[in-house]
């Protein structure tokens, strides 16, 4: 039995939630409301120490770490595969998961709390907030949870931070202009791991990024026909109420 703890809108929890569709894979929902920071409340940190979503319970053991819960997946449910038969592949696709991990999350993340999240946490009593908050394992994500429920818009930030998409979308399209996917002729978990950077750039009203990039552009196409993406992302009453998506 499979059980997910996520939240619709999480980037991490749509990246375990597309491999999980690629895969076939029944699972069942449990819903963690960020939002209303559950993810901090000691019956979840229990399953997560690190207070984060999502987690993947497999027959009662909790998998943590959306990158380690898709190669996890891949381990024990290899029928469909994600990875490359071709060594090289195999390595090019660690490289393009590292990645997502270490710059396309990251750039994206301010963006993210300043124009989608601060709505939603501002609706929090101080009260609330601190409660909840004194609770996060993690006091620095505790902060920035904290700055984004209570402060104004940081226009700099965003600025800041579509330079860094910007930079991060031409290492996207350089490898695109030469491979139909990230990891070479085969979709991935490199793809899988780099699909929710696509789909919150659209939530944010940021999709004009690719406009000179064709293929990334086509890439981005390939990507949003399967089936697994619209089973993964989440429906529009399921997004940030400041989501500009359609």
């Amino acid at each position: 039995m499979l059980e997910l703890y996520h939240d619709w809108r999480s980037f991490c929890s749509i990246k375990v939630r597309l491999c999980l569709a690629e895969k076939q894979l029944p699972w069942e929902s449990r819903f963690v409301d960020l939002m209303k920071l559950e993810h901090t409340r000691p019956e979840y940190t229990r399953l997560n120490p690190n207070g984060v979503v999502p987690t993947l319970v497999h027959n009662g053991v909790p998998i943590i770490e959306s990158t380690i819960i898709n190669e996890y997946l891949e381990e024990v449910f290899p029928e469909i595969s994600l990875v490359p038969s071709d060594p090289v592949e195999r390595a090019r696709m660690r490289a393009w998961v590292k990645f997502e991990d270490d710059v396309l999350h990251p750039s994206i993340r301010p963006a993210t709390f300043t124009l989608m999240m601060s709505q939603e946490l501002a609706k929090l009593s101080d009260v609330e907030l601190d409660e909840q908050l004194a609770k996060h394992p993690n006091q620095q994500r505790a902060e920035e949870y904290r700055i984004a429920a209570r402060s104004p818009v940081d226009h700099a930030a965003v600025e800041e931070a579509k330079v860094k998409m910007s930079k991060a979308l031409d290492r996207l399209e350089k490898q695109l202009d030469t491979t139909p996917y990230l990891a070479g002729d085969s979709y991935s978990l490199a793809d899988v791991a780099a699909a929710p950077f696509v789909d919150r750039l659209e939530e944010l009203n940021f999709a004009r990024l690719w406009d000179d990039r064709p293929s990334l552009s086509a890439w981005i196409a390939r990507l949003k026909s399967r089936p697994s993406f619209s089973e993964a992302v989440p429906r529009r009453d399921q997004r940030f109420a400041a989501a500009v998506i359609a």
